[in-house]
């Protein structure tokens, strides 16, 4: 992981945590100030909540499919880099092999 994806990594966690504080927030203050009654409060806390639910939900799989791309991403670098370096290594082999050694034969 470079340090970029880290990067990205730490300002999603950031947003997340964000969004979560807003909503505890968010719901305090909409019950001290609310001039509706208690069930209405209740009513729009709850779907308040459902949509930062919604949203934080969007993201953690938005998350999962960036981490799951890196993932494939590294799985294939790694299977160039080896298939590259046996093939480099059979080319030494084959070419060791091609020239028979002085005074054989």
């Amino acid at each position: 992981m470079t340090r970029q994806d880290g990067d990205d990594q730490s300002g999603l966690v950031s947003l997340l945590a964000g969004i979560g504080v807003g909503v505890l927030v968010g719901g305090a203050v909409a019950l001290l100030v609310a001039p509706q009654s208690g069930q209405q409060t209740r009513a729009q806390i709850k779907e308040s909540a459902d949509d930062a639910l919604h949203k934080l939900r969007d993201s953690m799989d938005d998350l999962r499919e960036k981490v799951e791309d890196l993932a494939a991403q590294a799985r294939e670098s790694a299977a160039t880099r080896r298939g590259m370096a046996s093939g480099a290594l059979q080319g030494d082999v084959a070419g060791a092999t091609d020239e028979s050694p002085v005074g054989i034969g």
